[in-house]
């Protein structure tokens, strides 16, 4: 499983983003949720036949464009408990 976490530039909200990879296509889901948590939903999606991620572009509850960079900010296996995590630091 792939996550991505970001900001959606419409309505602000958190938006986390789970991807895998699958035979059937890349599939997934959106959650987001506002800072006073009066907004949490989310919705799933499936792209058929995709065989990459590259160019993924998810699209926010709300309808915004959410450009996703290829690389996600953290991978965990199924099968594992173990979650590497890409951390970053403004200097």
């Amino acid at each position: 499983m792939n996550y991505h976490w970001t900001i959606c530039p419409s309505c602000s909200c958190q938006v986390a983003v789970n991807w895998s990879l699958r035979p059937e296509g890349l599939t997934g889901s959106l959650r987001r949720w506002s800072t006073d948590r009066s907004i949490n939903d989310g919705r799933q999606f499936l792209v058929p036949g995709a065989g990459t991620s590259a160019g993924l572009a998810a699209t926010c509850v709300c309808g915004a464009s959410l450009p996703l960079p290829e690389r996600p900010d953290a991978v965990g296996g199924e099968r594992s408990e173990d979650l590497r995590v890409t951390l970053t630091t403004d200097d």
